[in-house]
């Protein structure tokens, strides 16, 4: 089994999607966006949560115990999202 963890994770769609296939586990998520934490912490309530991806280290993701075999990162929406300038 895979472990994944899940870069600007939004609502978890590349760690569904790698779930559906029976090979990878979602071990955590780094996602700063508070909405987009609480439907993932719906959905996977004893999958690690990071904020800040600036604040994520190796060192810590070690001390947590999460050794990653496969890292996903979603796609930065922010020049599209109403947050940004368009």
């Amino acid at each position: 089994m895979h472990q994944v963890l899940d870069l600007f994770a939004g609502i978890g769609g590349f760690s569904l999607g790698l779930e559906w296939t029976g090979y990878f586990e979602t071990v955590a998520f780094c996602e700063n966006d508070e909405k987009a934490q609480k439907v993932l912490k719906k959905h996977w309530p004893n999958t690690t949560m990071y904020g800040d991806i600036k604040e994520l280290t190796y060192e810590r993701l070690r001390a947590d115990g999460v050794i990653p075999t496969v890292i996903t990162g979603g796609f930065p929406c922010q020049d599209i999202s109403n947050a940004g300038k368009r």
